[in-house]
């Protein structure tokens, strides 16, 4: 397998934005090598920041010789890139298989509940990944190549509240609504991760709040 081969992520769809000339799947031992980079990579943003991402501590946290980076990923930018867009697919896939068992429109207990259980249990159980993502939307904020990505992801999770939360009051825009939700969970989830006080009640409780406030009693 050549080095252009292994910048497929690990269903063979390109991780990276920009076009390129089609590539061939990449065997399965080099989609494995490659996952276990990218998980390697979220970990070392998860616990030291964006800014300890370098070749040599991924290769440390994925377990794999340092040589397999250069293998894989051009320079730093395109281990950034690649690593976000990883983060985002697989939150994007844990949540929709959650979303997707969802049948009409759910109560405002269901609603709390799924939402509860699509950001709320992760954050607690495992932010690695949700840190990850937060260190996207800042470093978005300085790095416009990265604002497509923090634009998707945001409109992921409008639809994904969407389709949770129960019909809303009819005078508050249903934009505004799901905005006002999003914001919301994104408080939490930073205040679970950065102060690990909160239990996954008390931050369901805190949610639970505001949705009452807007969905018709």
């Amino acid at each position: 397998m050549n080095r252009s081969e292994a910048q497929k992520d690990v269903d063979g769809a390109d991780l990276i934005s920009r076009p390129r000339r089609r590539r061939r799947r990449p065997d399965s031992r080099g989609a494995v090598r490659l996952r276990q980079i990218l998980d390697g990579a979220v970990q070392v943003i998860g616990t030291g920041g964006l800014a300890s991402l370098t070749h040599r501590a991924v290769a440390e946290a994925a377990g794999v010789p340092l040589g397999s980076m250069t293998y894989y990923f051009r320079d730093r930018a395109e281990l950034v890139d690649q690593t976000m867009s990883y983060a985002v697919r697989i939150e994007r896939q844990r949540m929709t298989a959650i979303v997707e068992r969802v049948a009409g429109a759910p109560s405002v207990d269901h609603s709390v509940e799924l939402l509860t259980e699509i950001f709320l249990d992760k954050t607690i159980a495992d932010p690695l990944y949700d840190l990850a993502l937060f260190e996207m939307f800042m470093e978005a904020t300085r790095n416009p190549e990265l604002r497509k990505q923090t634009r998707d992801w945001s409109a992921l999770i409008a639809g994904i509240i969407d389709r949770v939360l129960p019909p809303t009051d009819p005078t508050l825009p249903r934009a505004v609504a799901i905005q006002l939700v999003a914001a919301e969970i994104d408080g939490l989830m930073l205040e679970s991760s950065s102060n690990r006080e909160m239990t996954v009640q008390q931050l369901s409780d805190h949610l639970r709040a505001l949705i009452v406030r807007i969905v018709p009693g």
